[in-house]
């Protein structure tokens, strides 16, 4: 945003926001000609301002008025989501994407988290259930602390981590979700960069595995026997707050901007439109992340809070 004022003449001049827009005084003493350019944050809401600027010169006052409005996002805001979400009208029997994992900037965010991840059924799911896998990523005391792998079925079943898998800052991702000849369902998390996989399967077992031998569990971390998952019509794509078990959401930590590429479906002719995106935004009306156009390889991710 750029606001310009200029007054010949005059001996004094003032400037105030409404609502206040700067610290300090408000009305604020100006030169009589200027310029502040300010990048202001994004909102999921609209928001206004009106800005007065009053010259002076001996008992002569002139004053004028200027409203500025900031305008909403194009595309529909989440409480915790950011990203984009495809609907079908048919099943959704695979979804993949790559993404690497963020550094986080903990000096700004010193207690915060995130996660990113893939999913089935997260919009529109024929079971009412999510299927999903991906990193999360924690500030603690300014620290970038831990960076989680782990796979849920949400709400049915919740979240378990691959505690044999080590995940980094800069690692490249690609996550998995998909459907099995025989009506099975597999989440993979495959770090690309370690070459070590979370892999879990329906009615089997969740753990490690490595790439040197995909068919071998390098540790049967947990049964998977009574898992089940009905399918879903959508696929998933995010960035998220995600909740705690009181139903509130972490800190939202900044992960600064981050990639999602490389990605596909089942269905056999699909691609990302603008009214896929989703915005993440706060109760008080604050844009927190923000997805930009669908481009050919992917979209991206920035935080914005």
């Amino acid at each position: 945003m750029s606001l310009t004022w200029s007054s010949s003449g005059a001996t004094t001049c003032t400037l105030s926001a409404s609502p206040r827009f700067w610290s300090g005084k408000n009305p604020a003493r100006i030169k009589c000609r200027g310029r502040i350019r300010v990048t202001l944050p994004a909102f999921a809401l609209s928001a206004r301002w009106k800005f007065t600027f009053t010259a002076r010169s001996g008992r002569r006052a002139t004053t004028v008025r200027q409203a500025f409005a900031l305008q909403a996002p194009p595309f529909p805001t989440s409480a915790n989501w950011a990203g984009y979400a495809i609907s079908s009208g048919t099943p959704v029997t695979k979804a993949t994407g790559e993404f690497r994992v963020p550094k986080l900037k903990c000096g700004d965010t010193t207690d915060a988290s995130e996660a990113m991840w893939v999913g089935i059924g997260g919009d529109g799911a024929g079971t009412g259930d999510l299927l999903q896998t991906g990193v999360e990523s924690t500030c603690d005391l300014g620290i970038q602390v831990e960076n989680p792998a782990w796979w849920e079925e949400f709400p049915e079943f919740f979240s378990d981590t691959f505690d044999n898998m080590t995940v980094s800052p800069g690692d490249l991702i690609q996550a998995s979700v998909y459907q099995d000849t025989d009506g099975s369902w597999f989440t993979r998390l495959d770090d690309l960069t370690t070459r070590i996989s979370g892999v879990m399967h329906t009615g089997d077992h969740w753990g490690t595995v490595a790439d040197a031998a995909p068919t071998v569990w390098v540790d049967e971390e947990g049964d998977a026997s009574t898992v089940s998952y009905g399918g879903g019509t959508s696929a998933e794509w995010i960035v998220e707050d995600y909740g705690l078990s009181d139903g509130t959401l972490v800190p939202f930590a900044d992960f600064g901007t981050v990639a999602f590429s490389h990605l596909t479906t089942s269905l056999p002719s699909w691609s990302l439109t603008p009214a896929d995106a989703i915005g993440l935004g706060n109760k008080n009306g604050r844009l927190l992340a923000a997805p930009s156009a669908p481009a050919s390889s992917g979209f991206s991710v920035a935080y914005t809070g």
